[in-house]
């Protein structure tokens, strides 16, 4: 049997396929099997995955009719065979080593699975940037280099990036839970992170960068385009997940908060001409939060800024309004600040005169003292030989 299966679905990613695939290739630890998923590429991303198929008999490849991202990886993971699983993204770079760290890791601890750090790498500036999302501090802080338990750490379970590839899973805990990716879905990710979790008990987090990810023009298109309104379903699913497992009740205030957060900062990031469009969804799916049986205990659950994001998607009847909405909102927050931070400035203030003037008395017993010094007798009875030492002094 193999040990690790390597999964990497590609629609056309020739422009960077080169580099993933060598990453993986070129590992320290070779015992892999490296499935290649064409998802119906245009370009001639096929083409190049037959060519390092013919190179290294390690390298499969399978196409299929274009299913999206979560399709892919569920017919790559379908033909897996490793002992340990890994996923990997076609247009990123995984660090070479970092396949034999990760596998020595989950051997010697017996681990579900092992988490590690990204860094984000920009296409068009050329330069490398860290994102507490992918590197992740909170949760090392709660952790530290300790085998973990998800149960054990109550919120920080959201401080976890739910990227796969930034995770190698047992297999056998793959199969135990079950767990696929929605199809369709650019967010696909999540659910199949929150199947994994609930199905786990030992987690362990590497706090070192082995993976690259790369963020260029054409991804932030994507990831800003209609296609945002993913978001939504896939809140709802993630519900659902908590709701299946029996979870549900003891996140129930984070993940409130948490949708109403996220699909406004995803309504933020979208490109102007799709706005309506996503509006239009949103308040679909807040209204039939209003009919729904749990709609009191999701309201009542909302910190202030999110109900008023909720109450001003109910009230608008296009996204101008809702944007201008959420403008007064801001403005009206932001003008009560001023008066608590003056009122903060102001307590400061106090204690900076009260310790000044502290200062002030201490300045005074000093000199005091020093004149006290100077006009003592042994003071002027030394003067002579003060005179003396810095006469020597300039010779």
């Amino acid at each position: 049997m193999v040990e690790i299966s390597v999964i990497i679905p590609a629609y056309n990613a020739i422009d960077y396929l080169d580099e993933a695939l060598d990453s993986i290739i070129n590992q320290s630890f070779e015992d892999l099997e490296i499935i290649c998923v064409d998802d119906g590429s245009t370009d001639t991303t096929l083409e190049r995955l037959e060519y390092y198929a013919s190179k290294d008999s390690r390298v499969q490849v399978y196409t299929q009719e274009n299913q999206g991202p979560g399709g892919a990886t569920n017919t790559g993971l379908s033909k897996a065979k490793g002992k340990y699983v890994y996923f990997m993204d076609a247009d990123d770079i995984l660090d070479l080593n970092a396949l034999e760290e990760l596998y020595n890791i989950m051997e010697e601890k017996e681990l579900d699975f092992v988490i590690f750090k990204a860094i984000n790498y920009d296409q068009d500036t050329d330069k490398y940037f860290e994102d507490s999302y992918f590197t992740m501090p909170r949760l090392h802080e709660v952790v530290g280099d300790d085998v973990f338990d998800w149960r054990d750490i109550g919120n920080t379970i959201f401080d976890i990036c739910v990227t796969p590839w930034s995770k190698l899973y047992s297999h056998d805990l793959i199969k135990k839970s079950g767990a696929q990716f929605p199809l369709e879905l650019i967010y696909h990710d999540n659910i199949f992170f929150w199947e994994i979790m609930f199905n786990s008990s030992r987690i362990y987090f590497y706090d070192k960068i082995l993976y690259t990810r790369r963020v260029h023009s054409s991804s932030l298109v994507h990831s800003h385009n209609e296609k945002s309104v993913h978001t939504i379903k896939t809140n709802n699913l993630i519900f659902k997940t908590f709701m299946d497992y029996g979870h549900f009740e003891d996140f129930k205030e984070f993940l409130y908060n948490r949708k109403v957060r996220l699909i406004n900062t995803r309504y933020n990031l979208i490109m102007v001409e799709f706005k309506e469009f996503f509006f239009t969804e949103m308040k679909k799916d807040f209204e039939k939060i209003i009919g729904h049986e749990k709609y009191y205990d999701f309201y009542s659950s909302l910190y202030a800024k999110n109900k008023s994001l909720f109450n001003n998607v109910i009230e608008s009847n296009n996204h101008f309004e809702y944007d201008l909405r959420n403008e007064l909102y801001d403005l009206k927050t932001n003008n009560e600040n001023p008066n608590k931070e003056l009122k903060s400035l102001k307590k400061k203030n106090r204690k900076l005169n009260k310790d000044n003037k502290k200062l002030k008395k201490e300045i005074k017993k000093l000199n005091d003292f020093n004149k006290s010094l100077l006009s003592s007798k042994s003071w002027k009875l030394t003067k002579p030989l003060r005179a003396f030492m810095n006469f020597l002094r300039k010779l």
